[in-house]
């Protein structure tokens, strides 16, 4: 594991025996938190090579309001390809404090957890591979279950 990411996979919520299969790299960094359309396509690259399809979920939380006291986030999802660089980069911009799964196309978002980080878990346990975008923006996390 690297660097400042080292604790990570302890707050997602994985049990022991999953937890000592688990490996996290950082795989695309992005400088000032910039979402370079060179770094961009590198990036959908990867994913092709990841989960095999020109297509992908990205799922990421954006705090809609608070009540008593509490911030309040949705969980949105939508596919997208290559031709959508646009669409993600505005996206990166603007929930640049937040996380964003990069997850398989047929992704099912029937989740039984409110909290991102287990949420996160709960995928990677499901899907034994994920990336994702950090919430500082400057790195894309590679996250696999090892046989």
């Amino acid at each position: 594991m690297e660097g400042s990411w080292d604790g990570f996979l302890d707050i997602i919520g994985l049990n022991q025996d999953i937890r000592q299969k688990a490996d996290l790299k950082v795989l695309i960094q992005f400088p000032l938190a910039e979402p370079k359309t060179d770094l961009l396509i590198s990036l959908f690259e990867y994913i092709k090579n990841v989960y095999g399809s020109e297509k992908f979920t990205i799922l990421w939380w954006y705090e809609t309001s608070c009540i008593n006291g509490k911030n309040i986030s949705n969980l949105y999802t939508k596919i997208i390809s290559k031709a959508d660089l646009k669409y993600l980069q505005g996206l990166w911009e603007r929930i640049a404090g937040d996380y964003i799964l990069f997850l398989p196309e047929e992704f099912n978002a029937k989740v039984d957890t409110s909290d991102e980080e287990e949420f996160i878990g709960v995928c990677l346990t499901k899907y034994s591979q994920l990336l994702l975008k950090t919430p500082d923006a400057n790195e894309v996390l590679y996250l696999r279950l090892n046989e």
